[in-house]
């Protein structure tokens, strides 16, 4: 298991550019030091339907100039600020741990100039409630499958990982959910199998993350696949979607199940070796992970995003990354 390091992110250490956008945050790193390792560069986008991530975009962050939605506090933002801070004072001041498992997507990602700093539209929408509800936050990193249990433990308090809030997790976690998901397939350049739909990966080699959704609809399928005489599916199993990625490379694997956004980054990088499959029709919403018992955290962060959306800042922010308008919802608390 990689070892966990944390650095500082205070909401106050951006500027705003004469345009009123915020420029790239450099974080502030802390004693314990996440290790240098590289990350693939490029944001990409988050649903198959919306369009590809401009190539502006990804040159903007390559270049350090400033890439973040505008988040000003204008008058009425300010009071509105205040009065979430009455209503939610143990946020005001409160040192916030989250837990993050960076991967090659626009919503939480390792910045390329900079590996201890993370960008995207998850760190985005966190630091504005910072700045809004007063409290600052530091990373750590996590493997994928461990974000839960360290949430429940209580060694971080929310998880920001471009997390589904399923019904399953949300039996575990609270989420405040933000945003509409795709999901998509990554198969071998060409198709040499003509995967085209779930029915024909009976008898495939599927490459997984562990502790991902993705797993849950493999097993039904390789169920639904047994059932009806054929081969089941067979999982190999890692810790992140960038191994399971080399192993489709690799051809070690067929397919690979993935976000879509991740799907479309990731083919693009080695359109010789991969590409993008089909596509599958989901429910999914992305939501920030908060344990149970935190009910002011979730609450407060809740709040936040609401007055973000009401701004306009969520819909600028989803244009900013690369995300399509009809992944757009109002921010809402799941719980089971």
């Amino acid at each position: 298991m990689e070892t966990t390091g944390r650095t500082l992110c205070r909401a106050g250490g951006r500027q705003l550019d004469p345009r009123g956008r915020w420029w790239s945050h450099r974080s502030i790193r802390g004693e314990n030091k996440a290790p240098r390792r590289p990350y693939p560069e490029g944001t990409p986008m988050n649903n198959r339907k919306s369009r590809p991530v401009a190539a502006s975009l990804i040159l903007s962050v390559l270049a350090g100039t400033p890439v973040f939605p505008a988040f000003a506090q204008d008058g009425t933002a300010a009071k509105d600020c205040a009065a979430l801070q009455e209503t939610y004072p143990g946020l005001n001041g409160r040192e916030i741990v989250v837990g993050i498992s960076p991967a090659p997507a626009n919503y939480s990602a390792t910045d390329p100039n900079d590996p201890a700093n993370i960008i995207g539209i998850e760190p985005d929408l966190l630091k504005a409630a910072g700045e809004c509800l007063g409290f600052t936050f530091s990373y750590s990193k996590l493997d994928f499958a461990g974000l839960i249990p360290a949430l429940q433990s209580g060694r971080i308090h929310i998880i920001a990982a471009g997390m589904y809030s399923s019904s399953e997790r949300a039996k575990q976690v609270d989420f405040v959910e933000y945003m509409k998901a795709g999901e998509a397939s990554i198969v071998q350049a060409g198709n040499p199998k003509g995967l085209t739909r779930m029915e024909d990966l009976c008898g495939t080699i599927s490459a997984q993350v562990i502790g991902t959704v993705e797993n849950e609809m493999l097993a039904k399928q390789s169920a639904a696949c047994e059932a009806e005489g054929k081969a089941p599916i067979e999982a190999l199993v890692f810790q992140s979607i960038d191994r399971a990625y080399a192993a489709l490379a690799q051809k070690r694997a067929d397919v690979v199940l993935t976000d879509a956004g991740v799907a479309s980054y990731l083919a693009a990088q080695t359109p010789d070796k991969v590409q993008v499959g089909f596509g599958l029709a989901t429910d999914f919403v992305f939501g920030f992970g908060i344990a149970k018992s935190d009910t002011e955290l979730r609450d407060g962060l809740h709040a936040s995003l609401a007055r973000q959306h009401r701004s306009g800042a969520i819909p600028a922010a989803l244009e900013t990354w690369g995300f399509d308008p009809s992944q757009l919802i109002e921010p809402a608390i799941k719980t089971e």
